[in-house]
């Protein structure tokens, strides 16, 4: 008759056992998953540094292009300038903005492009899709469209840019292609760019994301394809 106890003793023992190792584990693993957000979350502001201060310099020298040529056009730069930085430091601390937001900001930044430029015949942007109430990630795309900026314009301030952004349903599909008028690598700066825009999209587009780029002698393109966020993220 004493085995009945015994026994009872030994599941209670043994219940204990497995409900605290699996409390153990829970904590553990929930432990390591916060870890792994601040980790994402540090990352991310990391490389979001990287690019505001790369598009900041970028643009200062278009400015600076055309102070130096007494150009009228300074004044609509500086407009211009102001309005994107507004964008950058009040609205792209959030984890995700309005897509219509972010397809104004890369506007602009081709607008400020034209005005130091002596030829825009050959740069194109073409937009379809609905953008309203949808949601990426700040400042993604325009390590791509300062790239082909850079590439695409040879010594005589003549440039070739086509920029192609679909977005159907929930799907955003961009193309940008630029001729290969002025390569030539930079050992410390060469592909801090797209090295950047590829560990973004890795961290947060794990599954949801296609980037091709194709390269050949006289021609540089880009093709991502993109599943949107449905929600406006909060700040990180």
């Amino acid at each position: 008759m004493k085995i009945f106890p015994s026994i009872f003793y030994v599941f209670i023992i043994a219940t204990s056992t497995i409900i605290k190792t699996l409390s153990e584990f829970y904590n553990n693993q929930q432990n390591k998953l916060i870890a792994e957000t601040h980790k994402t979350t540090t990352e991310l502001n990391y490389l979001r540094k990287q690019t505001n201060p790369h598009f900041l310099f970028n643009a200062l020298n278009s400015i600076y292009s055309l102070a130096y040529k007494k150009s009228d056009l300074v004044p609509d730069a500086i407009v211009t300038l102001s309005e994107m930085m507004r964008y950058m430091l009040y609205e792209t601390d959030n984890k995700t903005v309005f897509l219509e937001k972010e397809i104004n900001y890369i506007k602009n930044y081709i607008e400020l492009q034209k005005l130091r430029l002596n030829n825009i015949e050959n740069i194109y942007i073409n937009i379809h899709g609905e953008t309203r109430n949808k949601y990426i990630e700040p400042l993604l795309l325009i390590s791509f469209i300062e790239n082909a900026f850079k590439y695409g314009t040879d010594y005589k301030g003549v440039a070739y840019v086509k920029i192609k952004i679909s977005i159907t349903e929930n799907v955003l599909d961009f193309w940008i292609e630029n001729k290969m008028e002025n390569y030539k690598k930079d050992p410390e700066n060469s592909g801090i760019g797209l090295t950047n825009i590829e560990s973004r999209l890795d961290l947060l587009y794990p599954n949801s994301h296609q980037l091709t780029i194709t390269e050949t002698e006289n021609n540089y393109s880009v093709h991502l394809n993109l599943i949107l966020d449905q929600t406006q993220g909060a700040i990180i």
